[in-house]
């Protein structure tokens, strides 16, 4: 039996401890606030504390965002119980070879663990490429929020994350401005390897709903 593939938070997780997000929780709840809304789950105090253990003190503000945006994503998935959920590469390489409109989901919370290396993208214009492990996926009946983790691998330490984010239901499948086919690949050989890129939020968002629709559990 192959063993599960390590994920990247784990030892984040670990080191904030249970008690952090228990004590998230009760702000938020003293708050009266929706633990969906970043806003308000950044303003309350127990997150801010976190956030500020977290944040080195000369980090940018897009690091600091990016900071917020992954700590919101790790506590909406260890409220709902921390589902992680797999996607097989033949099922998701084939939808994603000729890509249709899925379906609105149903609200969950979860993470999705990616087939490795099978998806890549840039975390900034210039960057490069890096394969995606997974996405957290939030929906609700209205909206997807999708925070994607590119870059893991165990001699690394940390890993990148590209936030996304869409009204549902989805109405149109996002085009590129070259014209070439969404989820084509843009790496060197990448379509000898059988890998595919994401170029854009609207491609990642998409890549999500593809991906939920195949995923185990």
């Amino acid at each position: 039996m192959t063993p599960p593939r390590p994920l990247p938070w784990t030892a984040l997780v670990e080191a904030l401890g249970e008690g952090r997000f228990e004590e998230i929780k009760g702000a938020l709840a003293d708050a009266r606030a929706d633990p969906l809304d970043r806003d308000a789950f950044v303003l309350a105090s127990a997150a801010g504390r976190v956030l500020r253990d977290l944040v080195p003190d000369d980090a940018p503000a897009e690091a600091v965002t990016a900071y917020a945006a992954l700590l919101h994503a790790l506590y909406l998935h260890w409220l709902a119980g921390r589902p992680v959920r797999a996607v097989r590469r033949e099922q998701l390489s084939a939808l994603l070879a000729v890509p249709s409109l899925p379906a609105a989901p149903e609200p969950t919370v979860c993470y999705l663990q990616l087939p490795e290396r099978l998806v890549w993208a840039a975390p900034a214009a210039g960057a490069a490429h890096e394969p995606l492990d997974g996405l957290f996926v939030m929906t609700t009946s209205t909206r997807l929020h999708v925070l994607a983790v590119l870059g893991f691998r165990q001699e690394r330490e940390g890993f990148t994350t590209i936030e996304a984010a869409a009204p549902l239901p989805a109405t149109s499948t996002p085009a590129r401005a070259d014209g070439a086919a969404p989820f084509s690949t843009v790496l060197p050989a990448g379509e000898r390897m059988g890998f595919h890129s994401v170029t854009s939020e609207a491609e990642l968002c998409w890549l999500a709903l593809l991906a939920l629709a195949v995923a185990d559990g």
